[in-house]
């Protein structure tokens, strides 16, 4: 399962649910893994403005440094699901960048890890339109008042 853990800041700034983020992403890499992944990722506001990065904390807890400095939800979504795939890399293919090898911004960019993680972006418009699909199902669900019988 995949848990995602924002700050109250976080929370407050992007007015998303966290917690359907987190359904989708589970339902989604489980699936295509075939595997049960388990990430526990915290999620705090980046203090370096236009960079959002992931960082390994203990076992299978991340810490993500999200970028605000565009607060739009394509660019949240997306830095989500490009730090997301950093977490797969190593909980998956046991892979984790050492950037302290890259010497230039070329070779970060062109680097294995980053094309890979920039492929899960592309997922971004998709994913938000099952995110809001979920909002809505949920909303409607409440609104028939399906939670109980009668």
């Amino acid at each position: 399962m995949i848990i995602l853990e924002p700050s109250a800041g976080i929370k407050k700034d992007t007015k998303l649910n966290y917690d359907i983020i987190s359904n989708l992403l589970t339902t989604l890499l489980e699936y295509n893994h075939k595997r049960k992944i388990n990430i526990v990722a915290k999620i705090h506001k980046s203090r370096t403005p236009g960079i959002s990065y992931c960082t390994p904390v203990k076992g299978k807890e991340f810490l993500i440094n999200l970028d605000m400095s565009k607060n739009n939800r394509k660019y949240i979504f997306g830095s989500i699901l490009h730090e997301i795939r950093h977490c797969i890399q190593k909980e998956v293919f046991k892979f984790w960048p050492s950037v302290s090898h890259m010497k230039t911004w070329r070779d970060y960019w062109y680097s294995k890890e980053e094309v890979d993680a920039r492929k899960m972006e592309k997922l971004t418009t998709q994913f938000i339109k099952s995110y809001d699909s979920y909002v809505n199902m949920t909303e409607m669900f409440k609104d028939k008042k399906l939670f109980k019988v009668g």
